[in-house]
């Protein structure tokens, strides 16, 4: 249930960030601007994961902000979408990670605080390759939700450099984390909702985005 929960919030900040970006990214996900992916289905849980790189949503100015001692959140958020006529992310599907650096002055090491739907964890880096290894590298991401074997797909995600304040990043990790036995969630939700608005309100005031789609896959039987 709680992957079920993190993933519908994924799915609805993907959504959001390509209708807020339509000036600057095709409105159409199928459109968006390709990048390889590798797709893979584990054989004992079924579970299918999604590798592929995003570095250059950093750019000159993010990395001096990150080298100066800024904390610097990076987010990816996004789902999946039917190879044919896809224009909604397919119900209950969806991708998330989110990467905050924080550069340790007095040991000179950047810490870092990386949420996917799975959990979170910390992590160390030395410099900033480590930093960009760690936070605009998507290594075996779960994608989440249930997908018809023998039948074709594509991933639409959007990246953003700082794209949300404090409170925002707490509502997101509060929905990552509600507790199993809260119920399903969908769009008539009040708390969806709330979520929604909430990433409406702060969405444009990233400092850099970036929306992609991946190469069409087939589900393995």
């Amino acid at each position: 249930m709680r992957r079920g929960i993190a993933l519908t919030a994924a799915m609805a900040v993907g959504t959001v960030a390509w209708v807020v970006h339509a000036q600057e990214q095709p409105t159409v996900p199928s459109k968006l601007p390709e990048r390889r992916a590798v797709i893979v289905r584990d054989t004992t849980s079924k579970a299918l994961s999604a590798s592929f790189g995003y570095r250059d949503v950093v750019d000159g100015e993010a990395r001096r902000k990150l080298q100066s001692g800024l904390t610097t959140v990076i987010t990816l958020a996004g789902g999946v979408f039917e190879a044919e006529g896809g224009d909604r992310p397919v119900a209950g599907t969806g991708i998330w990670q989110s990467c905050r650096v924080t550069f340790d002055v007095w040991n000179e090491v950047y810490r870092l605080q990386i949420t996917r739907a799975e959990g979170d964890r910390k992590a160390i880096a030395v410099n900033l390759e480590g930093v960009l290894r760690r936070c605009t590298e998507a290594h075996a991401l779960v994608v989440q939700g249930t997908l018809t074997p023998g039948s074709k797909y594509f991933l639409a995600a959007t990246v953003e450099v700082n794209p949300v304040s404090q409170e925002m990043l707490e509502q997101i990790r509060r929905w990552v984390s509600r507790p199993p036995g809260t119920g399903a969630v969908s769009p008539g939700d009040s708390l969806f909702g709330s979520f929604v608005g909430l990433f409406v309100a702060r969405i444009g005031k990233a400092d850099r985005s970036l929306s992609f789609r991946t190469q069409t896959f087939v589900v393995p039987p």
